[in-house]
């Protein structure tokens, strides 16, 4: 079997110098066009003119060869340009493929090895309950009511409900303070933890009177509850491919409005493995378009300290892990397991009075597939029924 190697690089260089060639007669032939088209006769006898009328039709001639010569030469310099194109698309499209095998290969590692590991808690924290309930009624009863309050954060106790979001939300960025020169990176490991911490009232972040406020922290506790996780989980193998589907139909879109007709086609070819990577992998939705709309409150909530820049959500894929700061496997910061608030994705920009005035941050939602999530929630009873969970 042979292969064919194509150096684009070679190509598109040859193909840049036969364009300059070809600049370069066509602006001789330009320069001889008069001069050899319209021959001036000799004298006004009959022979004088009629040899000066031969060789004018010699050079109209050559004038036609030569512009279908130039043509020739423009198609040839295009097509090897369009050959380079492909051959980079190709290369581009392989580079993809492999990257989209090895993510899925380790997130589907990270995943399958979380669901024995969350079931050795779940039973583990089964077993130590069922000792309590013989030793110490009174604890199991506790440990119990702690797990029921842990699947929906509805109703829990801070304690539980602040025990619950380290196994549910994560997010590792970082964040651009601009009050210092030069600007300070600071990393941040729990970044959707620390929106709870501010939306739950536990914070100096501002959600209005006492029943606003209420009602958002019910909210904020839901979205955060590993139900909602697997609700999440279990939607989003069907909704990323068509998130997917979208986002690269606003690409080809794009490009088209802007004259890119490459690039369209690009984005066009490059479709169907999206898809397929948003079903293991997830996509992501934009939503920068309502980021206008939740401004005010985020404006208000830190006396405008903080504005609201971006926004989006991901959907997770069949193998997305999630990460939380402690999951059902997995090192720290980066656990298996995940909610509804970890999947928003959030784009902040800092002004005075906020200490980080004139910095950003950009925090991606993280997306959580079906077995991230089950394994999860299956974790964090485990942990509630043992009475680990507080500790």
């Amino acid at each position: 079997m042979s292969f064919v190697i194509a150096t684009t690089e070679l190509v598109q260089g040859a193909a840049t110098k036969l364009a300059a060639i070809g600049a370069s007669l066509a602006d001789a032939s330009a320069a001889v066009s008069g001069p050899t088209t319209a021959i001036a006769a000799a004298a006004q006898d009959e022979v004088s003119v009629a040899i000066a009328s031969l060789f004018a039709n010699f050079g109209r001639e050559f004038q036609t060869l030569n512009g279908q010569a130039q043509a020739f030469h423009s198609q040839f310099v295009n097509l090897l340009n369009s050959s380079a194109g492909a051959y980079l698309s190709a290369e581009a499209a392989n580079a993809q493929a492999v990257d989209i095998v090895n993510t899925t290969a380790a997130n589907a590692q990270q995943s399958l090895a979380a669901i024995p590991a969350s079931l050795r808690t779940l039973a583990g924290g089964a077993s130590t309950g069922l000792s309590q309930l013989v030793t110490n009624p009174a604890a199991f009863v506790g440990n119990l009511q702690n797990a029921a309050q842990s699947v929906f954060l509805v109703g829990a106790p801070p304690d539980v409900a602040w025990a619950v979001v380290q196994r549910t939300l994560g997010g590792v960025t970082q964040a651009t303070n601009g009050s210092v020169d030069p600007p300070e990176v600071v990393p941040i490991n729990d970044f959707h933890a620390q929106l709870y911490y501010g939306l739950a009232g536990l914070g100096d972040f501002q959600t209005g009177s006492p029943v606003e406020s209420a009602f958002v922290t019910g909210l904020t506790n839901l979205a955060s509850s590993p139900a909602s996780g697997v609700l999440l989980g279990a939607l989003g193998p069907f909704v990323s491919p068509g998130v997917a589907l979208w986002n690269s139909a606003g690409s080809v879109f794009a490009d088209l409005t802007n004259g890119n007709v490459t690039g369209a086609f690009g984005h066009l070819i490059d479709t169907p493995v999206n898809v397929v990577d948003a079903f293991f992998n997830g996509a992501t939705l934009n939503l920068d378009a309502l980021a206008p709309t939740f401004d005010p409150f985020v404006t208000a909530g830190s006396d405008g300290g903080e504005r609201l820049d971006g926004l989006s959500f991901a959907f997770g894929g069949l193998f997305s892990p999630g990460q939380v700061v402690t999951g059902a496997n997995g090192p720290l910061y980066y656990g298996t397991g995940g909610s509804i608030l970890n999947a928003l994705g959030l784009d902040l920009s800092f002004y005075p009075p906020d200490d980080f005035a004139g910095g950003s941050l950009s925090a991606p939602g993280i997306p959580v597939g079906p077995i991230g999530a089950t394994a999860g929630l299956l974790s964090i009873l485990g942990h509630a029924l043992g009475g680990s969970l507080l500790s």
